[in-house]
């Protein structure tokens, strides 16, 4: 190259391309899920694991695990009717089926054990 602004300026503009590429993949595990949000609004969900595309700076990826998750409440001491203690432990086991139907009722990504206590 005879000219070295025209190199220069095509070295930028490889770097703003490969930038472009590098935001807008993002990868699915097998044990996860993708919800895509656009400007906070959920797309459709991403259930097979692998290279996806999203719309770098308007799109965001929310990752929901798709394995069975556990939700344990810590020990509460109960009296009963004939004034005996009890300690009750609660647990609960759930999958997220739907990340459409989970995502607006619980906020986006949010951790169900925090929103339970």
């Amino acid at each position: 190259m005879k000219n070295p602004v025209l190199g220069g300026v095509l070295a930028v503009i490889a770097v703003v391309v490969l930038i472009g590429l590098y935001s807008s993949a993002f990868i699915v595990n097998q044990t996860q899920q993708a919800l895509v949000l656009r400007l906070g609004d959920p797309l459709t969900p991403i259930t097979s694991p692998g290279l996806h595309w999203k719309i770098p700076f308007i799109d965001s990826v929310v990752y929901l695990d798709k394995r069975i998750l556990d939700l344990e409440n810590p020990s509460q001491e109960v009296i009963a009717s004939d004034q005996k203690r009890l300690v009750v432990d609660a647990f609960a086991r759930y999958r997220i089926s739907n990340p459409l139907r989970f995502s607006p009722g619980y906020g986006r990504a949010v951790d169900l054990a925090s929103r339970a206590q």
